[in-house]
């Protein structure tokens, strides 16, 4: 019987048998198992590469993750080791500053301790100076008035001649000349305190008074004050008697006799006989009073009769006791206030040179003691912080 292949069906050559043609199968099917095990095998191999890489760039990914999140945990770390060190600085430094404030202090005690232990020592050494001063002072003061005494005799002496010349040399002056001096003098004063009035000479040789006050409101004339001078050596009732006669020859009711000298028991002011007599330091004022008396009435613009009347009667008032009395103690109270002025005035000049020192004084020491606290304070500092760092690390 015909051998057929099993494959196809149809029947084989004689040559081949059936056992050679399972022999060539058993090749052709491992053959065929051989090439779809490689196959398989590629498969396999790619797909187990393609799991792999994309295993690697989950596990890539999960690294990165977790290696940002150590990050940020090393990150917060510094930042909270850093304000640690901070605030172990800032410690440090308040530390250090207390402790060189603390130093300063300790310093500047011992500094006042010394200034004052200094000024204790000052105050013996001064108390001796001015013992042995005094004892120096009071052999001096014997030696001085002793001495003194020669040359009081001999200055006495001196004086007495001096006085005898004077004398000899007044005796030959005349009351001319003493009343020239008086009158200038008035007259310059006048000048000084009415700078807007006119204030006239008279002269010698000629007959009337001795200075003539023009008061003037803007440019007219107001009326008119004069003033008779005396600086003799006594009084005499004829100067009230010359005087009197000025009202008639300048026509006007305010005349005043000013003069050094006075009827017994008067000073100051007063009113002999209805003419004020005054001392030459209170000319100015009476002169005041009668200047403002007329401005005022210049003002009323009244008829010529009526301008006499008002002048008369303000002349009355000026000669009256009641004008006196306030005029004196006026002037009196002006007397005082300027000695007591020139007395304030020195005791605050004498005050003032004596805070002025003591405040230089006190600036000059409270300098060197800051300069001092400065230097101090720096070299502290510098030695402070440094030990500060080493004992915090």
């Amino acid at each position: 019987m015909q051998t057929r292949c099993p494959l196809c069906g149809q029947a084989l050559p004689s040559a081949i048998d059936e056992q050679a043609l399972q022999s060539k199968l058993d090749r052709l099917t491992a053959l065929a198992t051989k090439e779809a095990a490689g196959a398989e095998r590629q498969r396999l191999k790619k797909e187990f590469e393609d799991k792999l890489a994309a295993e690697r760039e989950i596990a890539r990914q999960r690294a990165e993750k977790e290696f940002q999140r150590e990050l940020r945990n090393k990150q917060d770390e510094l930042e909270k080791l850093s304000k640690t060190v901070d605030e172990k600085i800032e410690r440090a430094k308040a530390s250090a500053a207390s402790e060189a404030q603390r130093v300063v202090k300790g310093q500047v005690d011992a500094l006042n301790r010394q200034l004052r232990e200094a000024g204790r020592n000052r105050d013996i050494e001064i108390k001796k100076v001015r013992e042995e001063s005094a004892k120096s002072a009071a052999l001096a003061a014997k030696l001085e008035t002793d001495k003194a005494k020669r040359e009081h005799s001999r200055e006495v002496f001196r004086w007495q001649d001096k006085v005898a010349e004077l004398s000899r040399q007044l005796e030959k002056k005349s009351g001319e000349q003493f009343g020239e001096e008086g009158e200038f003098d008035l007259f310059s004063m006048l000048q000084i305190e009415f700078p807007t009035d006119k204030i006239e000479r008279v002269g010698r040789g000629v007959r009337g008074a001795d200075i003539l006050h023009t008061v003037m409101d803007r440019n007219k004339e107001s009326g008119c004050i004069v003033y008779e001078s005396k600086n003799v050596a006594a009084w005499q009732n004829s100067f009230v008697v010359q005087a009197k006669k000025y009202h008639t020859q300048y026509e006007t009711p305010y005349v005043m006799i000013v003069s050094r000298v006075f009827p017994n028991k008067k000073r100051g002011m007063c009113v002999v006989n209805g003419m004020p007599v005054v001392e030459h330091r209170l000319a100015s004022t009476l002169a005041s009073v009668m200047r403002e008396g007329i401005l005022e009435i210049a003002k009323l613009r009244l008829t010529r009769e009526g301008a006499d009347e008002k002048a008369q009667e303000l002349y009355g008032y000026v000669t009256g006791n009641e004008f006196q009395t306030r005029f004196r103690d006026m002037a009196d109270a002006v007397d005082s206030l300027k000695d007591i002025q020139k007395a304030e005035r020195t005791w605050h000049e004498n005050q003032w040179t004596k805070e002025a020192k003591l405040h230089a004084q006190i600036e000059s020491r409270h300098r060197e003691i800051n300069a001092q606290l400065q230097s101090i304070a720096k070299e502290t500092v510098r030695r402070k912080p440094m030990a500060a760092v080493a004992s915090m690390n």
